[in-house]
């Protein structure tokens, strides 16, 4: 990717400046007002894995268990798999009418989905509908969840100062991280405080209108934000010249922008593959695969969870330091040289060496947790930003991220062979490293134009 600047953002420009001169309050309100939205989506994720059984029970036939699972399982992909289309909705809004306008969108669209299933009757109420009502919010989310990430990564970005343009994005992992944590705790909170019966009667409902009202309060925030410098100066640039940006369709910006779509989704692979085997499957594995007490399992996962959430702005400070392109293949090639032994001492049954095991492969995680967030934005020209980051985190995420566990599930399954999820951690680590060797460091350099 070339670095050649026009004269009208070159990094010597006061637009290029621009971000470095923000107040400190100003970036403060972008990082905030933007994460939340952020936090709500995992918010969510975590109410969803936390109550799977209670909201099996209530929106679908109670006749099989097992059905009523995988039926609220399928629901929950369903989420996923439509993402891409969200990115497809929101990106080209974010290029053309603004990136706070977008998330703004975005974040409402979320918080009515999430509060309108706190709502739905149960199955018994109204019979199938029930399902369908439910499927359709986890649509609309899912829709939601396609113009967030992408969207939150260019807004703090394009925000940020160049120097440490690593460090701001680095919030938003670890509010995703943070609202994982926090949904947990509120489920945990409210069985406890109302007990199993109540719970399942209708106290479940509650953590979903909390997530509604927390997507609000992140839409006040992010009404009172500013548009970002970079899209200032596109509107101003077309304000000058009296005339609009050309309209650049979906095929155009895949054919303008394709090398770095690729390399956006091989990022992405390692990034979110490492990310769900290591924090969303390892405690099933412990479980499900090894034996070990789900209270045992699920102690370590948050051990390791907490592990990251507190040196993930660390990660971020040593990117701005140390150079992105340096962390991501340092935690490839962690990756690629400890996965196959890390999941060897899982097996061991030593709780010491478990621990080693889930903090390394953390670790590995954690190189990524810094860098990746600014250099995904920073392969994208400032018109196409939004749209081309969306789709291309979207569309891998989807193919490779959220089904992580379920085809190592498969695979364990059908060739019985426990390092299965080692092996699927290197694939994605070499994905990562050839991609990464493509892209040129941009730590500390203005975005392109």
């Amino acid at each position: 990717m070339g670095e050649v600047y026009p004269s009208s953002i070159h990094p010597d420009s006061s637009t290029a400046r621009a971000p470095a001169e923000l107040s400190s309050k100003r970036l403060s309100k972008a990082v905030v007002g933007v994460t939340l939205g952020n936090m709500v989506e995992w918010f969510d994720f975590a109410l969803y894995s936390s109550m799977a059984g209670i909201i099996g029970r209530t929106f679908f036939h109670d006749d099989d268990p097992t059905a009523q699972l995988m039926a609220i399982y399928a629901t929950f992909a369903a989420g996923f798999l439509i993402r891409p289309l969200g990115s497809l909705v929101f990106g080209p809004i974010g290029d053309k009418c603004g990136r706070r306008t977008a998330l703004s969108l975005s974040i409402t669209l979320m918080a009515v989905a999430t509060f309108a299933i706190a709502l739905i009757p149960s199955y018994a109420s109204i019979g199938v509908f029930a399902p369908l009502l439910l499927v359709l919010m986890r649509l609309l989310q899912g829709l939601s969840t396609g113009g967030e990430y992408g969207g939150s990564c260019t807004f703090i970005a394009e925000h940020s100062p160049d120097k440490r343009r690593s460090f701001f994005t680095s919030w938003l992992e670890f509010g995703n991280i943070s609202g994982f944590l926090l949904g947990g705790a509120v489920v945990s909170l409210f069985t406890l405080g109302l007990g199993e019966q109540a719970m399942q009667e209708w106290g479940w409902r509650v953590p979903f209108a909390i997530g509604g009202l927390l997507g609000l309060i992140a839409l006040y925030l992010r009404l009172g934000l500013e548009e970002t410098p970079v899209f200032k100066e596109i509107q101003e640039q077309e304000k000058q010249q009296k005339t609009t940006a050309p309209k650049q369709g979906l095929f155009k910006m895949l054919v303008s922008e394709w090398p770095q779509v690729l390399q956006c989704m091989g990022l992405v692979t390692v990034f979110n593959v490492t990310y769900y085997i290591i924090l969303g499957y390892i405690p099933g594995y412990l479980e499900n695969v090894l034996g070990y007490s789900n209270a045992f399992a699920m102690g370590l996962g948050m051990t390791a969870t907490l592990f990251m959430l507190v040196l993930i702005p660390v990660s971020g400070l040593l990117a701005d330091r140390l150079g992105r392109n340096r962390m991501i293949i340092s935690g490839c090639l962690l990756l690629i040289v400890m996965a196959f032994p890390c999941f060897m001492l899982l097996r061991t049954g030593n709780v010491a060496f478990l621990l080693a095991a889930l903090l390394i492969l953390t670790l590995a995680q954690l190189f990524f947790e810094g860098a990746m967030p600014a250099t995904m934005t920073s392969l994208f020209r400032a018109r196409v930003r939004y749209s081309a980051l969306a789709l291309s985190y979207n569309v891998a995420v989807s193919l490779f991220g959220g089904t992580a566990p379920l085809i190592n599930t498969w695979l364990i399954s059908a060739t019985g062979n426990p390092m299965i999820p080692a092996w699927y951690l290197i694939a994605g680590a070499v994905v990562g490293l050839i991609s990464i060797l493509f892209v040129k460091d941009s730590t500390g350099k203005p975005l392109p134009t």
